[in-house]
């Protein structure tokens, strides 16, 4: 596609005067939001400044890797059902129980577009940024025939402060039931859907199918592959300085209640998302940074 070289020099959350390459354009998308739009030779992407999430990547000759649902709200103040919303200072409830807003102030905050740069590999690289209550978080999406997700957190304050943060990562799949995920074996994780705490706690065994609602943190830092029959592919996630790897699927249980998600929609998405939370969230010293990175990857079993 041909893009303009300067998007909206104007609007707040644009760095003034910054050039965008061909490959790349800023402009309205759904509700209005700004987006940014990237269909570069080695993949296309758009990634939404409002929570900086990545609503679709698309690797060259590869079909679409996330999931964003099609009932989801563009009002620059709900958090984006689907995509890749980041999950920052708190995930869930936070580790006191007490989080307000639920999963943190990131994925609901109006974030900055610094640069948008092309890559050796011909691909397009996004830097974005947000500043609040004394903690910055720069962020790095490198679109192309993989996608690299960059989080790097800094203590602005004189006190030091623990954080969680995940990349809440919905990926597309063909039948989620027939999906299974990969490398999780053995891992310990804690059941957010147990009735009680000493319920809660249990270790993997083999690979992790979904048969219903799921809502699992795993102690686990190992890189995880899911394979995707209907699709004939499979997903690999690497992470860097990412202990924690959270399954989620709210099956038809916990799906109809939502607003922002199709009743049909479950079966066509799992989350498979990387961070640091509960036990391993960092505690960044003042004038410190923590930062951690997460790669996804798809490779075809077509044959």
């Amino acid at each position: 596609m041909t893009a303009p070289n300067v998007g909206n020099p104007t609007h707040p959350a644009v760095t003034n005067q910054m050039r965008l390459p061909r490959t790349a354009a800023l402009g309205p998308g759904r509700g209005g939001q700004q987006r940014l739009l990237i269909d570069a030779p080695a993949g296309a992407a758009e990634i939404y400044l409002h929570g900086a999430t990545v609503t679709s990547w698309v690797p060259r000759g590869a079909s679409e890797v996330i999931f964003t649902s099609r009932q989801a709200v563009f009002d620059g103040a709900t958090a984006i059902r689907g995509g890749i919303p980041l999950c920052l200072p708190e995930f869930g409830v936070g580790i006191n129980g007490d989080a307000v807003p639920k999963h943190g102030w990131a994925r609901i905050a109006p974030w900055r577009l610094l640069t948008v740069t092309t890559t050796d590999g011909g691909g397009v690289r996004a830097l974005l940024s947000v500043s609040r209550d004394r903690l910055t978080a720069l962020y790095e999406v490198e679109v192309g025939e993989t996608l690299r997700l960059g989080l790097s957190l800094r203590n602005e304050g004189t006190e030091p402060r623990t954080v969680e943060a995940a990349a809440h990562t919905y990926l597309s799949v063909h039948d989620v039931t027939a999906s299974r995920i990969s490398g999780l074996a053995g891992a310990p994780y804690s059941d957010n859907l147990a009735r009680s705490s000493q319920e809660a706690r249990h270790v993997q065994e083999g690979d992790v199918t979904i048969g219903g609602p799921v809502d699992r943190i795993y102690d686990s830092a190992e890189p995880i592959t899911v394979t995707d029959p209907g699709h004939q592919r499979t997903i690999g996630i690497d992470k860097r300085n990412a202990p924690s790897t959270i399954v989620w699927n709210p099956w038809s249980t916990y799906s109809a209640p939502l607003p922002d998600m199709a009743d049909d929609e479950f079966p066509a998405m799992v989350c498979v998302e990387s961070g640091a939370v509960r036990e391993h969230a960092p505690t960044i010293e003042p004038g410190a940074s923590w930062s951690m990175q997460v790669t996804l990857s798809v490779e075809s079993t077509a044959v």
